[in-house]
């Protein structure tokens, strides 16, 4: 504290003769001038003895506050880097993440792409399986209309064969040949 009155002494001395000297060349000498300069130094003693007991009485205070001020922006400053430190992390992080992402999306797209290769297949297999079975079923139930109509069509050939026959004989008879079939016929009957 001595070494900053030493510094601020010679100030303080150097303003007090300027302003004497202003003073005097102000008012020219004479006695109102003396007062002037008594007045004045009373003034600069005043101001000086003020200005002692506010440093003497704020000095402390006003050397914690900016000591506390300057603490607390270095601790500012401090939290603003470690933030600063956290954000940088964080943004490598999700910048990280984002590169996953494109290659998790290629992934999944790859996963979709062959499920639906592999239901594709699938669904192409099933579609031969059923197509068999019909082709089968159908040639099964050709078969069965191929021997359904030779069937019907032996019993048309029979039954107009015999109706041509009866048709025959009916028309080739003569009542002789008729009682003749009919005394063998009975004959066979009694036997």
């Amino acid at each position: 504290m001595k070494e900053r009155i030493r510094k601020i002494l010679p100030l303080v001395i150097t303003l007090v003769f300027v302003a004497f000297s202003f003073a005097l060349a102000a008012e020219g000498g004479g006695e109102e001038g003396h007062k002037a300069i008594w007045t004045m130094v009373w003034r600069i003693v005043n101001f000086v003895i003020l200005m002692a007991l506010l440093w003497k009485l704020l000095a402390d205070k006003i050397k914690t506050y900016f000591i506390d001020r300057k603490d607390e922006i270095a601790q500012m400053i401090e939290e603003a880097d470690k933030a600063k430190t956290d954000a940088e992390v964080q943004f490598a992080d999700i910048q990280q993440k984002l590169k996953n992402v494109e290659k998790d999306i290629k992934d999944i797209k790859g996963a979709i792409m062959g499920e639906l290769e592999s239901e594709k297949a699938r669904i192409i297999e099933e579609g031969k399986v059923s197509a068999e079975r019909i082709i089968q079923q159908a040639k099964w139930t050709a078969d069965q209309e191929v021997v359904k109509a030779k069937k019907d069509l032996k019993e048309h050939v029979v039954e107009m064969a015999g109706d041509m026959a009866s048709g025959m004989i009916t028309n080739s008879m003569t009542p002789d040949d008729q009682k003749r079939i009919l005394e063998e016929y009975l004959n066979k009957v009694v036997r």
